[in-house]
């Protein structure tokens, strides 16, 4: 995973306890293979919490410690909390403009997560959807990349992005999908409705668990050699066609 794993570190049991306890804001946890025993309250309060819990071998929770004595657990930090599903879509109910989520699935470069979260909150986007299990967390890398963004967008995670953006569909949000392979081209759905814009991961793109939850699947039109374009890229122009549709027509 492309990230900085040396930020905001911190290690032991009872330091990464206590940190759990005082309800600091958490990427994810990294713990020993086979960990059991004395990590239980752990893995019980990270599960609880919904935070990523990593497997390592011993020689990866030796580097990210550099040394220190971690006990078998290794926890990076975010800079900034999470909030609930709940409170996101209860934070678009007061809205007057309809709603415009953007979901990532395992986006893991710090650089592209940055700056799609800056664009984001450019273009009007209320939230970020950001799925749980390999993606890159809310770094301090990312927050530089975003040029302080990040503390102004509401990030949710989700266990299973599918089931969620499967009941956004539900709910009546049109579910966009970027996907070089898709059916339709860009500019060619309404996008002035509530919408959630789906992006995949970095040259694999959207899991297909993922990419079945999606209501339409747009491409961009390519006319040179290079089949895709950077993920950042590609979030950028599709934001603001949202924009250019509910704005500028």
């Amino acid at each position: 995973m492309r990230e900085d794993e040396n930020e905001a570190l911190i290690y032991g049991r009872r330091p990464v306890l206590e940190a759990l306890r005082a309800g600091r804001p958490f990427n994810r946890l990294y713990v020993l293979d086979n960990a059991i025993g004395g990590a239980a309250e752990i893995f019980r309060m990270a599960r609880d919490l919904e935070i990523p819990v990593v497997h390592s071998d011993r020689a990866r929770l030796e580097r990210l410690a550099r040394g220190g004595n971690h006990q078998g657990v290794v926890a990076q930090l975010a800079t900034r909390e999470f909030v609930s599903l709940q409170e996101l879509f209860e934070g678009l109910a007061g809205s007057s403009r309809p709603p415009l989520l953007l979901a990532l699935d395992q986006v893991q470069d710090p650089h592209n997560l940055g700056a799609l979260i800056r664009t984001a909150e450019a273009a009007g986007c209320q939230g970020l959807l950001l799925s749980t299990r390999g993606s890159c967390g809310l770094t301090a890398a990312v927050s530089r990349a975003s040029a302080g963004a990040d503390q102004f967008l509401p990030v949710a995670r989700c266990e299973k992005l599918e089931r969620v953006l499967q009941d956004c569909a539900r709910s009546g949000y049109q579910v966009v999908g970027a996907d070089p392979r898709g059916p339709s081209l860009f500019g060619q759905v309404n996008l002035t409705g509530p919408t959630v814009l789906v992006l995949g991961a970095e040259g694999e793109g959207m899991r297909p668990a993922v990419a079945a939850a999606c209501t339409h699947r747009l491409s961009l039109p390519m006319l040179g050699r290079i089949e895709s374009l950077n993920v950042s890229v590609s979030g950028a122009l599709f934001l603001y066609e949202v924009v250019r549709q509910r704005f500028l027509n």
